[in-house]
């Protein structure tokens, strides 16, 4: 009987779910950001430097005369590379340190 490498059957296994994982993810990335502008807007939060569609006239670009939440604003500027680096290495930690139980216990 052929003695099968469980260990690197398990790998390969974790190696295409985090590939699935990314692909997912690439792929909210433009649903994600849209979210993230429409908060922006001045209706939202008025974050400064904001253009609608890159046009500053727009009545939900930024607005100076309106408050603004800067700490909230600098919070969502940063959401979508937080969330590529915890998936990035929450990924490959997942792949380095993923054991597969050779006997019945714990």
């Amino acid at each position: 009987m052929m003695k099968q490498n469980k260990r690197g059957q398990m790998i390969m296994v974790q190696l295409l779910i985090f590939f699935m994982a990314i692909s997912v993810m690439v792929a909210m990335i433009p649903a994600i950001r849209e979210m993230l502008d429409i908060a922006q807007q001045s209706d939202g939060l008025n974050c400064p430097g904001y253009y609608y569609n890159g046009d500053s006239g727009n009545i939900l670009s930024y607005n100076a005369s309106l408050t603004k939440n800067t700490l909230a604003c600098l919070a969502i500027k940063l959401y979508l590379p937080y969330i590529i680096l915890v998936v990035l290495i929450g990924g490959v930690t997942k792949l380095i340190s993923g054991r597969v139980s050779e006997g019945g216990g714990l």
